[in-house]
């Protein structure tokens, strides 16, 4: 007779263990690699010690040897990464016993390798048997040799991203194949300014270019924004863009860029540099265009600034400073397509600046140089550096520039000069003057010093003048017109120092009127005229 015998109990395969709190000090790094028992695996990534300092200052990367022995070998680098990892302990006390296990910490943070591991390089056997022997001894093979191939040297890395990433081959964007070589002429198509050479003798483009098709803007908006164009360059052939942009909302502005290079071109250098020029209209030819030349003023700073040293205590020597260049990296842009490769570009950019260790210079502006960059001085707002306007604005708005420029004005020259345009050298000294007692009363500067500038305007015309009677009727040589060194070259800093004023010993010729040097974002900038032009899309 069967008896029903209770079923025996299995042993539970479950358990319940507890959850400690994460230690914010803990780690864990993963590393694609299996290790043997015993293994030294710290030394792969330098020791506790090293991992524990990137620890406390939160480096994003950890370098990972996968041979810590050769120092030849490059590493590869693993990301600081959120996770959820806690490491278990497990323990059976016998072979057919009851597992039992706790928590032994938990961690909020982990150094993981995603990247792919560069081909590399390794120094051969010798060089690790003769790492005992004497320098001299080692170094003898290395002075003795005679080809390339005797240094063994070890090429730099083959990559210079770990991570794949999707690149989408195409045509440089400022690439464009130059129809003819030969011209002074740069014409680019589309969205890009035509620029020309004061110095060439070809011809400026005469037609305007066929317009281009729009996307996106209302045929109002852009009939409306044409007949104002095309009513402005009548009016005056040739613009500066803060004044030109005047008439124009910021939507207008955006539409009238898109037509001024089909419309104007641009100087690259000359009396008329980087400014818009009327296609058609050639100013080197006609007298008439004098009045849009540029007049130029360095050195701002001074002007503007309230901590500067004062005018009248300034030293007649100049000092020439130098700035910082910041750090300019080496390694080529990759474009990028999607969210998922920024992310790589943004390692990709870290471990850069985490391999050099070099900071980044920000430049850095003050209460009192915002308040100074919201200036406008005969509509052209006012940077630190140096300063542009047309000369037909300053005669319009200033009597006092109106009533010196008459005795100039039937004093043209025969020919414009690459410096001075139709008008001598000597009437942009006064001028300039002029100009800066304009701005110094703007922003409020002591009575002392305004009464010198005045001093310097008087003896500045008095010389212009004088200068004028002893030239004549004819033209000076161009060599003659050229501003001297020191008054000009030596104020063109960048506009974040200090740029000095000079006292009235200073170069006639301070801050050049037409001098093919820099520009300010008021105005486009110019090209060089010697260099191999890139166009620039606008």
């Amino acid at each position: 007779m069967a008896t029903d015998e209770p079923p025996q109990s299995k042993p539970s395969s479950k358990m319940t263990i507890a959850i400690p709190k994460a230690n914010p000090g803990n780690i864990s790094v993963e590393m694609p690699m299996y290790f043997k028992p015993g293994a030294d695996m710290a030394s792969y990534f330098g020791g506790t010690a090293n991992l524990q300092t990137i620890q406390d200052t939160k480096t994003p990367f950890l370098p990972v040897k996968l041979r810590p022995q050769e120092p030849n070998a490059k590493p590869i680098f693993a990301d600081r990464a959120k996770t959820q990892t806690f490491l278990l302990h497990v323990t059976k006390k016998r072979p057919h016993g009851e597992l039992s296990g706790s928590i032994s910490t938990v961690t909020s943070e982990k150094f993981v390798c995603e990247g792919m591991v560069d081909y590399q390089y390794l120094a051969s056997n010798k060089y690790m048997a003769n790492v005992g022997l004497p320098l001299e001894s080692k170094l003898r093979a290395y002075l003795d040799a005679k080809t390339p191939d005797d240094l063994e040297l070890i090429p730099e890395v083959f990559s210079r991203v770990d991570l794949p990433l999707k690149y989408e081959f195409k045509q440089r964007p400022q690439y464009n194949e130059v129809v003819n070589a030969t011209s002074d002429l740069k014409q680019v198509p589309r969205h890009f300014f035509t620029y020309a050479n004061f110095r060439s003798d070809a011809e400026v483009p005469q037609e305007p270019l066929r317009l281009p098709k729009t996307r996106g803007i209302p045929r109002q908006l852009e009939e409306k924004v044409m007949t104002m164009l095309t009513e402005k360059f009548a009016q005056r052939p040739i613009w500066m863009r803060p004044k030109l942009f005047e008439f124009f909302t910021p939507e207008e502005g955006r539409v009238a860029m898109k037509f001024l290079p089909y419309m104007c071109y641009i100087f690259v250098n000359g009396p008329w540099r980087g400014m818009w020029v009327r296609l058609g209209y050639d100013p080197r030819k006609t007298p008439d265009a004098a009045p849009y030349q540029l007049v130029e003023i360095r050195g701002t700073r001074r002007l503007v600034s309230e901590s500067v040293t004062p005018l009248m205590l300034l030293s007649k020597t100049k000092k020439k400073t130098h700035r910082r260049m910041p750090y300019r990296s080496r390694l080529n842009t990759v474009f990028q397509v999607n969210d998922a490769e920024d992310k790589v570009a943004m390692h990709l950019k870290k471990k850069k600046a985490h391999n050099r260790s070099s900071a980044t210079v920000k430049a850095s502006f003050n209460d009192e140089e915002r308040k100074n960059s919201s200036l406008i001085i005969y509509g052209v707002p006012l940077r630190e550096g140096f300063f542009y306007v047309q000369l037909c604005d300053l005669i319009d708005q200033n009597p006092d520039v109106h009533k010196f420029v008459q005795p100039f004005l039937s004093r043209l020259r025969k020919t414009a000069s690459v410096w001075g345009g139709w008008y001598p050298m000597c009437m942009f000294q006064p001028i300039r003057e002029m100009l800066k007692m304009h701005i110094v009363k703007t922003v409020g500067r002591p009575q002392d010093e305004i009464s010198i500038r005045q001093a310097q305007i008087d003896r500045a015309v008095r010389h212009a003048h004088e200068e004028l009677e002893a030239r004549g009727d004819v033209d000076s040589e161009e060599e003659k017109d050229k501003p001297s060194k020191g008054g000009d070259e030596d104020e063109d800093e960048d506009d974040e120092e200090e740029k000095e004023d000079t006292l009235p010993n200073e170069s006639a010729e301070e801050g050049g009127d037409n001098v093919d040097d820099d520009s300010d974002d008021d105005v486009d900038e110019p090209v060089d005229p010697n260099a191999v032009y890139e166009t620039i899309d606008i």
